[in-house]
């Protein structure tokens, strides 16, 4: 066989560096589109476990959403069951309040059976009736204030006594009266009660009467003036 010259040699080597060539250009390509292939693998599968995480962030929002609702309908059934339950409560018929005052003791008087009452003297004779009373801040009695003279009411003198100057009895046809040691006169000569309102109207018109001369005497407010018993 005759060997080969130059030029055959030269072709060979071309051929060959073609060749190598040729397959590592496939070789690129076959990497290149294994590589997109796994990136496009890859972007795929984040694509659908960020899906699934929105999913999955939704469905939880939507649970508690529901549950909260849940709770506020339960809160709001409670306070329904509480208001019916405030409204539908009755205090028991015969049930006491605090300081209540059940029967009239012997020893105790009714306002009412009072008010209006006869004044009598010793000689058992009528010199007034009882128009008000007079109590103190604890509520205790201290004394009343007595109409003299007028009739019916007009014209007549108002004079208060202490209870401890009056003894509080029952007449023939069981009316309360009170008797005090005293004429009906003795009580149209007594100095005239002052309640509270009308000693004030007097120091209002006091201080808007223009001053003359020297000052008067007064007397103080809420006091009460009593005079001492025979």
């Amino acid at each position: 066989m005759k060997p080969d010259g130059p030029a055959e040699q030269a072709g060979e080597q071309v051929d060959n560096a073609a060749a190598a060539t040729a397959n590592a250009a496939e070789n690129a390509a076959d990497a290149t589109a294994d590589a997109a292939g796994d990136a496009a693998d890859a972007t795929a599968d984040a694509a659908q476990d960020a899906a699934n995480a929105a999913d999955n962030a939704a469905d939880s929002a939507m649970e508690a959403a529901d549950s909260a609702a849940e709770s506020a309908d339960q809160a709001v059934d409670n306070a329904e069951a509480t208001v019916e339950s405030a409204d539908e409560a009755e205090v028991a018929e015969g049930t006491p309040v605090e300081g209540q005052i059940f029967e009239q003791s012997p020893d105790t008087f009714l306002a009412s059976t009072l008010l209006d009452a006869d004044v009598v003297n010793s000689a058992d004779e009528k010199i007034g009736d009882v128009r008000d009373m007079v109590l103190t801040a604890d509520g205790t009695v201290e004394g009343v204030v007595i109409g003299v003279g007028g009739f019916l009411g007009i014209g007549e003198k108002e004079v208060a006594i202490e209870l401890s100057a009056l003894s509080i009895s029952e007449d023939e046809n069981g009316d309360l009266n009170f008797m005090l040691n005293a004429t009906e006169e003795e009580l149209k000569a007594a100095p005239e009660f002052r309640d509270a309102d009308e000693m004030e109207n007097d120091r209002e018109a006091t201080a808007a009467a223009p001053a003359t001369g020297t000052g008067g005497m007064g007397t103080g407010a809420g006091t009460t003036t009593t005079a001492p018993s025979n």
